[in-house]
């Protein structure tokens, strides 16, 4: 719904505020991005898809998925002369989400939640309708699950914990367009990028310290987290007690984040859990979508991932 100058009235946190999705992206990611919006779209009702690519890229899959899905798609260009283009063009991409939340801030209403391309979803998440947000706290996201002390001095952040990862944030529209302007999120960086080290990531974190809810981490559970990283000495809880968190975090997971590069597509298969082997399936079941007529019930077609564990343990 495009933005009202109109007074926003109070919402209740026992009203659901309906979800919409956004993703942006370029062309090269694509296919991952499928995997992201199938996957969400199996497991929730959305009120609308918002895609934004640079000019000349047209997501063909992925407005097929939301036709197929029949939801309504809105399919916005990014600027290429706005705040954007004084970044080098190597950093440019990473910012697309800034100038997507940024934008829907301006020109849309109500709730969204962004997802990187590199997340798969695993189960419905309606709670997240319900989430508290306002014009003190009018986003959410989930802390790196680890002290990042480095980001916290840096940054200025309150404490080594409220450091958050960008892969996953839920928004009201209307409550950020307080908080959020592109232009001095580009500016911080240019004058900053020394200390930046992960890009709009940390533009992100300084521009918005204070103003952020946290989530737990199945909302974004990063590659880190997983059974097979026990090793690592982030899961030792004298080295970082959130560790406590982990048996929790993936009874209840919700939104996995292939971070670091961990695309089930580059692994080796010694290295799968269900979650990736989930992944691959609905990767071969997007391919095979344009040869099928006519075309299936999406949510049977894919499946859940509750009905793919199901079926393994069968």
């Amino acid at each position: 719904m495009p933005y009202s100058s109109k007074k926003i009235p109070f919402m209740s946190p026992l009203e659901p505020q309906p979800l919409s999705l956004v993703i942006a992206l370029d062309s090269k990611f694509e296919t991952i991005a499928s995997v992201c919006l199938a996957s969400f779209l199996t497991h929730n009702d959305v009120k609308r898809v918002c895609l934004f690519t640079p000019s000349g890229t047209h997501p063909a899959i992925l407005l097929n998925i939301c036709k197929l899905f029949n939801v309504p798609c809105d399919h916005i260009t990014l600027s290429a002369d706005g705040p954007l283009s004084n970044l080098d063009e190597s950093v440019r991409p990473y910012f697309y989400c800034v100038e997507a939340i940024y934008f829907l801030s301006r020109h849309y209403t109500g709730r969204f939640i962004y997802l990187d391309s590199d997340t798969l979803c695993c189960r419905p998440i309606p709670e997240l309708t319900y989430f508290s947000l306002d014009l003190k706290l009018p986003i959410a996201a989930c802390t790196h699950g680890r002290p990042m002390h480095d980001r916290c001095l840096l940054l200025d952040l309150p404490t080594p914990y409220h450091y958050f990862n960008a892969g996953v944030l839920l928004f009201d529209c209307q409550f950020l367009a307080n908080f959020l302007d592109l232009s001095n999120v580009v500016k911080y960086f240019i004058a900053n990028s020394a200390i930046c080290r992960f890009r709009e990531q940390c533009a992100l974190n300084y521009m918005l310290k204070n103003s952020v809810r946290f989530l737990p981490n199945q909302y974004n559970y990063l590659s880190w987290m997983r059974s097979r990283c026990a090793h690592s000495r982030w899961h030792q809880l004298d080295i970082n007690p959130y560790a406590y968190c982990l048996p929790d975090v993936r009874r209840n997971l919700a939104i996995v984040h292939f971070s670091n590069g961990h695309i089930p597509l580059d692994l080796a298969n010694q290295q799968y859990e269900h979650i990736d082997r989930y992944w691959l399936m609905l990767l071969n079941k997007i391919k095979l979508l344009p040869t099928i007529q006519p075309s299936p019930n999406p949510k049977i077609y894919l499946a859940s991932y509750e009905r793919y564990i199901s079926h393994l343990q069968n």
